[in-house]
């Protein structure tokens, strides 16, 4: 079977030859032609000359700033992390100092309150109040604290007169 066009398509020109190597680089060899860089920018002839954007700058543009936003975020982060420390230190003094007034410690030995949690500081300061709470001295009497005490007044009397006379 012949191939054929169909009546009333159009016709396709022949396809050009591929140029070669040498007609493309102007006689030239194509490793002696200096390649443009990709990257590179073409100015723009006439009118375009002036309206051209160099996006090359206002990409590096974007970039620097970017980058100082980052630092100044990773800035700002540190900064903050410094002060929720700060704020937990504070909180856990305050906590100190609020449990030994409540159990009547002196404010000098609330800062040797131990512990991170309320229930760990109010143990420490019942413990620590204990050992630094005044002993009562109840004597039974007379010069000698441990003495029995005597509750009979003839029997006082007795030993009184015998010490004395």
């Amino acid at each position: 079977m012949s191939e054929q066009t169909p009546v009333g398509a159009p016709q396709q020109p022949p396809a050009a030859p591929t140029p070669t190597p040498a007609e493309v680089f102007g006689g030239k060899e194509p490793a002696a032609v200096p390649a443009e860089s990709p990257t590179a920018e073409r100015a723009p002839a006439g009118e375009q000359a002036e309206a051209a954007v160099d996006y090359r700058a206002l990409y590096e543009k974007a970039q620097a700033e970017a980058r100082s936003l980052a630092d100044a975020a990773k800035a700002a982060d540190a900064e903050a992390a410094g002060y929720k420390n700060r704020l937990a230190e504070l909180e856990v003094s305050v906590l100190r100092h609020q449990e030994a007034a409540r159990v009547n410690l002196p404010a000098d030995l609330a800062a040797r309150l131990q512990g991170e949690t309320p229930e760990e500081i109010a143990a420490d300061a019942r413990k620590l109040a204990a050992l630094v709470a005044p002993k009562p001295v109840t004597g039974k009497g007379g010069l000698e604290p441990d003495a029995p005490a005597e509750h009979d007044p003839e029997a006082i009397t007795r030993r009184i007169r015998a010490i004395s006379f």
